[in-house]
């Protein structure tokens, strides 16, 4: 008998590919809840979308014909168990809601309300573990992808079955994107439906090993105060990205951010002059080391777009047509 689940979720490739194998298991899906400013609400052009349809939410709820239930908050919405039941679901699917989930609704579902998140718990609870492990050099013992049971406590919930997915050697983070999204479609097809079946246990976590981590404001960035190994890590792995920014000076205002790609060289011993700011280039001390960073182009852009595409292709290849 199909389970019928009430899906959270964003535009993610992991979201997406964990959303297909839901479905391509033989399960249905009652409705997508999202907050009104979600990426699922809003129209918004997705080229990628249309060209790798198994790597986009909004490409799969529009061939399943899936209703999208805007619905705020759900802390504030006290008939959410209500709605899940007059919709006949009898499972609740985060994939990046982004939500907190409010006690009452947990209840309503009990052990069968799932999560999937990015990263080997209780490594990482909380919100943007990639980055946060990105920023720690972690990935190698905690990348990867966790099906858990959802509780009150933030991904504190029994573990059902796990793939890890470390920073992979060549390829970049959107390589790690798509590898980590494959992970997530078989753990639900291989794992999320036995458990539901009951023939799969979930196993209480080790809280000897637990980290509630989110990123603070500017670790992610290069300053002034950025060691120069520090600054080539950020580059090796959030540079192709374009989320990589710089701000030169302390206390910096928006105008003073830049986007970097990477380092065109280093320079020699901090100098104490100021930060030189160039239309490609952008030279300046960090804590150790004064270095030159290339500006993020458009022909970066382009060659991000590219290293997105090639991931997707390498994979789509692989993924059986619906």
């Amino acid at each position: 008998m199909p389970h019928r689940a009430i899906v959270l979720a964003e535009e993610t490739w992991i979201s997406a590919r964990a959303l297909d194998a839901w479905l391509q298991a033989g399960n249905e899906v009652a409705e997508v809840w999202c907050p009104p400013r979600s990426s699922l609400a809003r129209p918004i052009r997705q080229p990628l979308a249309v060209a790798f349809p198994r790597f986009s939410v909004r490409q799969i709820i529009r061939r399943h014909r899936i209703r999208i239930h805007p619905c705020g908050l759900l802390r504030a919405w006290p008939e959410a168990a209500v709605r899940a039941e007059a919709v006949a679901a009898d499972v609740l699917l985060n994939l990046f809601g982004l939500q907190i989930i409010p006690s009452g609704l947990l209840d309503h579902f009990a052990a069968r309300a799932l999560n999937v998140h990015p990263a080997l718990l209780p490594r990482y609870r909380g919100p943007c573990p990639r980055l946060a492990m990105l920023a720690e050099g972690r990935s190698h013992d905690a990348g990867g992808v966790c099906l858990h049971v959802l509780t009150e406590g933030v991904d504190e919930g029994p573990v059902i079955d796990e793939r890890r997915v470390p920073y992979p050697n060549a390829g970049g983070y959107a390589e790690w994107d798509a590898a980590l999204a494959d992970a997530a479609a078989d753990l639900v097809a291989s794992s999320a439906i036995p458990y539901l079946d009951g023939s799969l246990a979930a196993t209480p976590q080790d809280e000897s090993l637990a980290c509630y981590r989110r990123p603070v404001p500017g670790e992610l960035d290069i300053a002034p105060t950025t060691t120069l190994a520090h600054a080539e890590r950020l580059v090796a792995t959030l540079g192709p990205t374009g989320r990589l920014v710089c701000r030169p000076t302390a206390g910096t205002t928006r105008r003073a951010v830049y986007r970097v790609s990477s380092i065109a060289g280093t320079i020699g011993r901090p100098t104490g002059r100021p930060a030189a700011v160039g239309l490609r280039t952008l030279e300046l001390d960090l804590a150790d080391a004064r270095v030159c960073l290339r500006r993020r182009s458009i022909r970066d852009r382009m060659r991000g777009q590219r290293e997105a595409i090639v991931a997707l292709r390498r994979r789509t290849h692989a993924v059986p047509s619906s």
